[in-house]
C-alpha cells in the first residue's frame, strides 16, 4: 500500500529503523489522522478504521425494567386472607414477580391439595396459579378454571352454571361438587397462567397415583 518491503516494516516492528517523513506523511493522509497523533499515540484499530469505540468496546449496561408484584396467597394464609376479604380489610402478601405477565387485578394463589389432579387435568400442591379478578355476572363459559372466595372458602374448581346458581367441580372425585349462590361469592378470579412446582414429564410417579386415586374413586362413586 506504502511501497514498503517486508524487511522494512520488520525493522519497525522491531524498533530498528523509523519511518521516513514522506511516508509518514503517507500514513496519515490514508488513515485522515494527525501526524502529532500518529507519532506520539497508540493508535487502535478502530480509531484508524473510524469506529465508535464507545460501541464496539464498552460492555452494555443493561436497563433496570421496574416491576411491580402480583399478591400471592401461600401456604397457610388462606384463612387470614379470607377473613380480610369477609371484613373488606386490607393484608399483606407476598409479592410474586413475573415479568412477562401484568400484575392489575391479579392474584396468585398456591395449590395446597390434589383435588384437581386428575385424569381431565393435573394440578399438584405447590403449584402457583394467577387469576384475574372478575364479576360473576361476567360471561364464563362451563367448566372455566377459576378460583372463588365465599365466606366459607376459597376454591380453585371448573366453574359451571345451572338456574342461577353456580356448580364448582374438582378434577379429582373424590372432591365433592360444591353448589353456591352468586350473593355468597365474594370474589371470583379467571384463572389465566399455572406455574407447575415440578417439570412436567409423564408417567412421574406422582402423576400416576394422582389420576389412580382419583379413577379408582370414580369407580367406586358408579358402582
Amino acid at each position: 500500500m506504502f511501497d514498503l518491503k517486508r524487511a522494512t516494516l520488520g525493522a519497525y516492528e522491531e524498533g530498528r529503523s523509523n519511518p521516513k517523513m514522506d511516508t509518514v506523511i503517507k500514513i496519515a493522509n490514508h488513515f485522515s489522522i494527525d501526524i502529532e497523533d500518529l507519532l506520539t499515540k497508540e493508535l487502535t484499530v478502530n480509531r484508524l478504521l473510524k469506529f465508535n469505540e464507545t460501541i464496539t468496546t464498552s460492555p452494555a449496561v443493561p436497563k433496570k425494567v421496574k416491576t411491580e408484584g402480583i399478591p400471592c396467597v401461600m401456604e397457610g394464609m388462606k384463612s387470614d386472607y379470607l377473613l380480610a376479604l369477609t371484613n373488606r380489610k386490607e393484608i399483606n402478601l407476598p409479592q410474586l414477580t413475573i415479568p412477562t405477565v401484568s400484575p392489575e387485578n391479579k392474584t396468585a394463589f398456591v395449590l395446597t391439595d390434589n383435588s384437581m389432579a386428575g385424569i381431565s387435568g393435573l394440578f399438584l400442591p405447590k403449584d402457583i396459579i394467577v387469576g384475574e379478578k372478575i364479576t360473576i355476572q361476567q360471561p364464563l363459559a362451563d367448566g372455566s378454571l377459576v378460583v372463588v372466595a365465599t365466606k366459607e372458602y376459597i376454591l380453585f374448581r371448573k366453574i359451571y352454571f345451572s338456574n342461577g346458581r353456580i356448580i364448582l367441580k374438582a378434577n379429582n372425585s373424590e372432591f365433592k361438587d360444591i353448589e353456591v349462590s352468586t350473593e355468597d361469592v365474594l370474589l371470583t378470579w379467571k384463572v389465566l397462567h399455572i406455574f407447575q412446582h415440578t417439570l412436567p414429564q409423564e408417567n412421574t410417579l406422582e402423576q400416576r397415583v394422582a389420576i389412580l386415586e382419583s379413577a379408582l374413586a370414580l369407580l367406586n362413586k358408579n358402582n
